[in-house]
């Protein structure tokens, strides 16, 4: 996916050939914008492993409502599941990954995704919640697709994705960073 991806983003542009890392600290500035490149691409396909952002005709998960209907959509239809997934797809596509044990670095993963989820999560919501009314979102996390609501969400999606890269794509760099330099450490 990433190899197909790359290309339509930035066409001409090859994969950089520093390290990721320079004195395991900072992260180069062109990996920088391949890091956030790649996440833009994932969000852009779906957010991940190509299933509709509510990929369900009923909420996997309901619960009481939050009352925040953004964040009850995201929590109903568990939509970050993904952010484990995506974050080991970018570090995969990183120099540094081919230096490390990639058992390592997907066991840094698992361990530090909780510690983002619940940023990711609230992303999701706020760029739900900026193109879709509460009344659309109430509806879209108590019916999914059987919503009349949720062609508005399909029509949305690509600004929704647009705006969960400029609020998320940081944050993913920061997960995958933090993983890629901790199992750096540990080999």
């Amino acid at each position: 996916m990433i190899a197909t991806a790359w290309p339509r983003i930035a066409p001409g542009v090859n994969r950089p050939t520093g390290h990721f890392f320079k004195d395991m600290n900072m992260p180069k500035k062109e990996n920088t914008l391949r890091v956030v490149m790649i996440a833009a691409s994932l969000a852009l396909a779906g957010c991940g492993n190509g299933t509709p952002a509510v990929s369900a005709d009923a909420p996997i998960h309901e619960a009481p409502s939050s009352g925040d209907p953004a964040a009850d959509l995201v929590r109903n239809f568990r939509m970050g599941a993904n952010l484990e997934e995506m974050a080991n797809e970018v570090a995969a596509s990183t120099h540094t990954y081919a230096t490390v044990s990639p058992t390592d670095v997907k066991a840094q993963i698992s361990r530090l995704t909780p510690k983002y989820q619940t940023e990711w999560d609230a992303n999701l919501a706020k760029a739900h919640a900026a193109h879709l009314s509460p009344e659309a979102l109430r509806s879209l996390a108590a019916e999914g697709r059987r919503s009349p609501f949720y062609p508005k969400l399909e029509q949305q999606r690509p600004a929704i994705a647009a705006d969960m890269k400029a609020m998320s794509g940081a944050l993913l760099q920061r997960l995958v960073t933090e993983a890629l330099a901790s199992a750096a450490k540990r080999s």
